[in-house]
């Protein structure tokens, strides 16, 4: 873990922001002493591989026609 004084932050945030970026955690220390440790968020797009929604665009060309809302839930959530 890469680690950053508070005056090093005032002067490499842009540093700071590609190590984050780059999935590395950073420690933050104040006069010597840890202060903090800096996590990168975990980014997802919102949907999974097995998510219905995900692939709906194959199954949607493959009928080529307008769908109801019921046909359209049938086929997504298999109801």
């Amino acid at each position: 873990m890469k680690t950053i004084s508070t005056s090093q932050l005032r002067s490499q945030t842009r540093s700071l922001v590609r190590t984050l970026a780059g999935g590395n955690s950073v420690s933050l220390t104040y006069r010597g002493r840890q202060l903090a440790k800096i996590r990168p968020v975990k980014l997802t797009n919102g949907a999974s591989a097995d998510d219905p929604l995900y692939h709906f665009h194959h199954v949607a060309d493959q009928l080529a026609k307008t769908l109801t809302d019921r046909e359209i839930d049938r086929l997504v959530y298999g109801t």
